[in-house]
């Protein structure tokens, strides 16, 4: 009998063990994306800053986009680089960001 709730027991822990790798490895995963929309709003008051921008999708719907703007994104209009501050609302962008369970990060702003 105590053999036999020594196996199960073993059993459990390691099936349990195998459920949970999966599901830690989903959850920390990063991915990278690039979208083209209009700039909505910047916020420069907060650390980090914050850009959202209105994207239209394949199908006519349209997504709103927030990412964090830390000090190290590169943001160009043109082939010049500019601040976060000096983005207008209605600007057409293109914006590659990390996806990460923390949310998005900007990694670069292209402005037209």
């Amino acid at each position: 009998m105590k053999k036999m709730l020594c196996s199960l027991s073993l059993l459990f822990s390691i099936g349990l063990v195998t459920l949970t790798t999966p599901l830690a490895t989903v959850a920390a995963e990063t991915i990278q994306r690039t979208v083209r929309g209009t700039v909505m709003a910047t916020n420069t008051a907060v650390d980090p800053q914050t850009v959202v921008l209105k994207v239209m999708l394949p199908n006519k719907e349209g997504l709103i986009v927030g990412a964090d703007v830390p000090n190290d994104t590169k943001i160009m209009r043109g082939k010049r680089a500019v601040r976060l501050a000096d983005l207008t609302v209605g600007e057409a962008a293109e914006i590659t960001y990390l996806k990460t369970p923390d949310g998005l990060t900007a990694q670069s702003i292209h402005v037209q």
